[in-house]
Protein backbone atom coordinates (compact mmCIF):
# COMPACT_ATOMS: atom_id res chain seq x y z
CA UNK A 1 0.00 0.00 0.00
CA UNK A 2 1.29 3.43 -0.85
CA UNK A 3 0.24 6.23 1.49
CA UNK A 4 0.05 9.74 0.03
CA UNK A 5 -1.78 11.76 2.65
CA UNK A 6 -1.26 13.17 5.24
CA UNK A 7 2.32 11.93 4.94
CA UNK A 8 3.85 9.83 2.19
CA UNK A 9 5.05 6.36 2.90
CA UNK A 10 4.68 2.71 2.07
CA UNK A 11 3.34 -0.29 3.94
CA UNK A 12 3.90 -3.90 3.00
CA UNK A 13 2.24 -6.79 4.84
CA UNK A 14 3.69 -10.22 4.11
CA UNK A 15 3.13 -13.73 5.36
CA UNK A 16 6.43 -15.43 6.07
CA UNK A 17 7.48 -18.89 7.21
CA UNK A 18 10.32 -19.12 9.69
CA UNK A 19 12.62 -22.11 9.86
CA UNK A 20 12.31 -22.31 13.67
CA UNK A 21 8.46 -22.19 13.83
CA UNK A 22 5.60 -24.02 12.13
CA UNK A 23 3.11 -22.05 10.09
CA UNK A 24 3.24 -18.51 8.82
CA UNK A 25 3.58 -15.20 10.60
CA UNK A 26 2.43 -11.76 9.53
CA UNK A 27 5.19 -9.21 9.12
CA UNK A 28 4.34 -5.50 8.74
CA UNK A 29 6.88 -3.36 6.93
CA UNK A 30 5.77 0.25 7.40
CA UNK A 31 7.82 3.30 6.48
CA UNK A 32 7.12 7.02 6.42
CA UNK A 33 9.45 8.76 4.00
CA UNK A 34 9.84 11.78 6.31
CA UNK A 35 11.28 9.53 9.03
CA UNK A 36 13.70 7.83 6.62
CA UNK A 37 15.65 10.73 5.22
CA UNK A 38 13.03 13.32 4.57
CA UNK A 39 10.02 13.97 2.48
CA UNK A 40 10.83 14.74 -1.15
CA UNK A 41 9.40 17.67 -3.05
CA UNK A 42 5.77 17.47 -4.12
CA UNK A 43 5.05 16.82 -7.80
CA UNK A 44 3.98 20.45 -8.22
CA UNK A 45 7.24 21.64 -6.69
CA UNK A 46 9.18 19.44 -9.10
CA UNK A 47 7.32 20.84 -12.12
CA UNK A 48 7.56 24.43 -10.93
CA UNK A 49 11.30 24.06 -10.38
CA UNK A 50 11.75 22.49 -13.82
CA UNK A 51 9.87 25.40 -15.42
CA UNK A 52 11.93 27.96 -13.50
CA UNK A 53 15.29 26.47 -14.54
CA UNK A 54 14.21 25.74 -18.13
CA UNK A 55 14.26 21.92 -17.83
CA UNK A 56 11.85 20.81 -20.56
CA UNK A 57 12.30 17.06 -19.97
CA UNK A 58 9.32 16.98 -17.58
CA UNK A 59 6.97 18.54 -20.13
CA UNK A 60 5.38 17.18 -23.29
CA UNK A 61 6.40 18.80 -26.56
CA UNK A 62 3.76 20.48 -28.72
CA UNK A 63 3.96 17.79 -31.41
CA UNK A 64 3.32 15.13 -28.74
CA UNK A 65 0.25 17.00 -27.49
CA UNK A 66 -1.09 17.37 -31.04
CA UNK A 67 -0.53 13.67 -31.79
CA UNK A 68 -2.40 12.72 -28.61
CA UNK A 69 -5.36 14.89 -29.66
CA UNK A 70 -5.26 13.37 -33.17
CA UNK A 71 -5.65 9.91 -31.65
CA UNK A 72 -8.13 10.79 -28.90
CA UNK A 73 -10.46 13.26 -30.62
CA UNK A 74 -12.28 10.61 -32.71
CA UNK A 75 -12.98 8.68 -29.50
CA UNK A 76 -14.35 11.81 -27.84
CA UNK A 77 -16.49 12.68 -30.87
CA UNK A 78 -17.96 9.16 -31.21
CA UNK A 79 -17.21 7.10 -28.12
CA UNK A 80 -17.39 3.33 -28.55
CA UNK A 81 -20.13 1.49 -26.66
CA UNK A 82 -19.53 0.46 -23.08
CA UNK A 83 -19.76 -3.30 -22.50
CA UNK A 84 -21.25 -4.50 -19.24
CA UNK A 85 -19.63 -7.33 -17.33
CA UNK A 86 -20.07 -9.03 -13.99
CA UNK A 87 -18.33 -7.46 -11.00
CA UNK A 88 -15.27 -9.49 -10.03
CA UNK A 89 -14.90 -10.93 -13.52
CA UNK A 90 -12.02 -10.25 -15.91
CA UNK A 91 -14.11 -8.02 -18.15
CA UNK A 92 -16.54 -8.36 -21.02
CA UNK A 93 -16.26 -11.03 -23.69
CA UNK A 94 -15.90 -8.24 -26.27
CA UNK A 95 -12.46 -7.54 -24.80
CA UNK A 96 -11.21 -10.75 -26.44
CA UNK A 97 -11.40 -8.90 -29.77
CA UNK A 98 -8.59 -6.62 -28.56
CA UNK A 99 -6.12 -9.51 -28.69
CA UNK A 100 -7.65 -11.35 -31.66
CA UNK A 101 -4.88 -12.55 -33.94
CA UNK A 102 -2.29 -12.23 -31.16
CA UNK A 103 -3.03 -15.32 -29.11
CA UNK A 104 -5.53 -15.09 -26.27
CA UNK A 105 -5.98 -13.53 -22.87
CA UNK A 106 -4.61 -15.69 -20.06
CA UNK A 107 -6.28 -15.54 -16.68
CA UNK A 108 -4.22 -15.00 -13.53
CA UNK A 109 -2.31 -17.89 -12.08
CA UNK A 110 -2.61 -16.49 -8.55
CA UNK A 111 -6.05 -16.66 -6.96
CA UNK A 112 -7.52 -14.46 -4.25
Amino acid sequence: MVRLDPTTGIKLVVQAHRADRPGGSTIDLDMEFAEEGGEGPTPYEVLLHAAMVGDSTRFTRQDGVEETWRIMQPLLDAPPPAHRYAPGSWGPEAADKLVAGHGKWHGPWVTA
